[in-house]
């Protein structure tokens, strides 16, 4: 008889775990589980130690597991089989439910918070709250006029298409010049009528924008395989994030197109260049792969905030307004040792109360200081 021997390894996975600080596409499941430790020599603290630790075992198998392993052959006989079962889970955080000693065994009963990688995952719609301010124009006077003078109307097809855009919900503070209100919002000497006529209010999860438009030849000398003049029009947008105006991504929309042919003849140049209305369809339809692109973008980013800590409770500037919903659940991504010396490096915390612009948050695991996690970042799970 072949002799089997399995080495069950308790993955301690919560000090393993490589997982990067992006948990939005994770699978979440809750798994409540018994763990078991026989009592030897009345050492209940030893036991109840490996009673947590069996149960933290078989709640990272409710995530799913592999087997691995191999074999020690000696004369064409297999002697030695050893089997490695690995969890293909994380799991987040948990919290005990009951605690008992059953005769000669300590059993531990807890709700554990298991994530694992979905690799199915797909971007979920969401609000995009943005705020757009004076935009900037800039050609080059060298091209034909009719090109300048279509720069106005892609522009105005931009705003239009994000105004109508389901998902965007759009302010225009056209007056309004970004960079100047971000340095007076550090130095209120800086800019006079900024500070006279007021800087508009910007909430948590607003995202601002001042787009820079640009029509610009991109030739500078004629090849004979390519006798037209081309020109590139982009939309520049650096997002910042409100209300602390903190840069936070650049887009940039762009679009080549044709805009004449050179000919020593006249006649054949008008004949053979684009006209304004097939040079504004591409453009245009650029634009709009450009916004596609750019909510996209934005929908596969995870929701984030920084908790406050208020009469001993936790809350954060985000609401329904900005995806959220109630019982949502939020991951702190940190090193926090609980009163079991367990290494968890996250901390789950749901929502209890939500509005507009606010919602009430508490730990899963009812040990934990609140007032550790203060202004601390929360990710959500959505």
């Amino acid at each position: 008889m072949l002799k089997l021997t399995k080495i069950f390894i308790i993955l301690k996975l919560i000090l393993l775990s490589s997982y990067a600080f992006s948990y939005q596409d994770f699978n979440i499941l809750k798994a409540e589980v018994t763990g078991r430790s026989v009592i030897l020599d009345n050492n209940i603290e030893k036991a109840r130690r490996l009673a947590l630790e069996d149960a933290l075992y078989l709640s990272s198998l409710k995530g799913g597991a592999f087997v691995d392993g191999f074999s020690s052959v000696s004369k064409n006989t297999i002697i030695n089989d050893q089997s490695i079962i690995k969890s293909d889970s994380k799991i987040l955080d948990f919290k005990i439910l009951e605690e008992n000693k059953n005769n000669d065994h300590y059993e531990i009963k807890l709700l554990a918070i298991i994530g694992g990688k979905n690799n199915s995952f797909q971007c979920k719609e969401k609000p995009i709250n943005i705020s757009v301010f004076k935009p900037k124009l800039i050609f080059n006077h060298s091209l034909p006029s009719f090109v300048i003078r279509s720069m106005y109307e892609w522009n105005d097809f931009f705003i239009e298409k994000m105004e109508k855009n389901n998902q965007i919900n759009l302010k225009k503070y056209d007056t309004f010049e970004l960079d100047k209100i971000i340095k007076s919002s550090n130095n209120v000497e800086y800019d006079y009528s900024s500070n006279v006529n007021g800087i508009p209010l910007i909430d948590h999860g607003e995202y601002l924008v001042a787009p820079v438009y640009k029509v610009e030849p991109i030739n500078s000398y004629k090849q004979v395989e390519n006798p037209y003049d081309l020109a590139k029009y982009s939309i520049e947008l650096n997002f910042f994030k409100g209300p602390n105006y903190r840069f936070f991504k650049t887009f940039v929309i762009d679009k080549e197109f044709q805009n004449r042919y050179q000919s020593n003849f006249q006649l054949i140049s008008a004949l053979t260049s684009k006209s304004k209305k097939e040079v504004n369809s591409d453009v245009i339809s650029s634009i709009n792969d450009g916004i596609i692109e750019m909510t996209k973008t934005f929908n596969c980013m995870p929701i984030e905030a920084n908790l406050k800590l208020l009469n001993n409770s936790l809350y954060i500037d985000l609401g329904e307004n900005h995806g959220l919903r109630n019982r949502q659940i939020g991951i702190i991504k940190k090193n926090y040792q609980s009163g079991l010396n367990s290494n968890l490096d996250t901390t789950v915390l749901f929502i209890s109360e939500i509005n507009e612009n606010r919602s009430k948050l508490v730990p899963l695991n009812d040990k934990v200081k609140i007032s550790e996690l203060d202004r601390m970042k929360i990710q959500f799970i959505e």
